[in-house]
């Protein structure tokens, strides 16, 4: 039952991902921009404040799927951290997919890599509080005994 919730939380919360940035459909024309694609992750990297808060916007973003992702898998998968991964990237590629074909948009390597660093920050959350819990649960169980 709780692992439903959890999966649907990260059903919504990609939903919203995806559907935020999309907008504006406006620019959708359906002829890919390959002029505008940013092919060489960090190339185009900067310390003007647009360009790093877009950066940062794309980790946030990303570190509930992480997060969501280990919630709703069983506690028996060994592999939470790559069925992440795969997630965040399949995802990512299909942002960068769309904005290829969006006037004005650019799709970027470097967005695909923050979303996955997002993912991984997001596991690493969740895993480290699985872990404190276990401890504390165990402290409290001597402490009771």
């Amino acid at each position: 039952m709780l692992i439903s919730v959890w999966r649907t939380m990260l059903g919504l919360w990609l939903a919203a991902v995806l559907l935020v940035i999309s907008l504006p459909w406006s620019k959708f024309d359906a002829t890919p921009h390959l002029k505008n694609v940013q092919w060489i992750p960090f190339a185009h990297l900067s310390l003007h404040p647009t360009v790093l808060a877009e950066t940062v916007l794309n980790i946030l973003a990303f570190i509930p799927v992480g997060y969501l992702t280990v919630r709703s898998l069983s506690p028996q998968n060994r592999r939470p951290f790559v069925l992440a991964l795969l997630l965040s990237s399949c995802s990512s590629v299909s942002i960068e997919v769309f904005q290829l074909f969006c006037h004005d948009r650019v799709p970027s390597t470097t967005d695909v890599l923050m979303n996955v660093v997002g993912t991984a920050v997001g596991v690493w959350l969740a895993l480290a509080i699985d872990q404190i819990l276990s401890s504390c649960t165990v402290r409290i169980r001597r402490l009771s005994a």
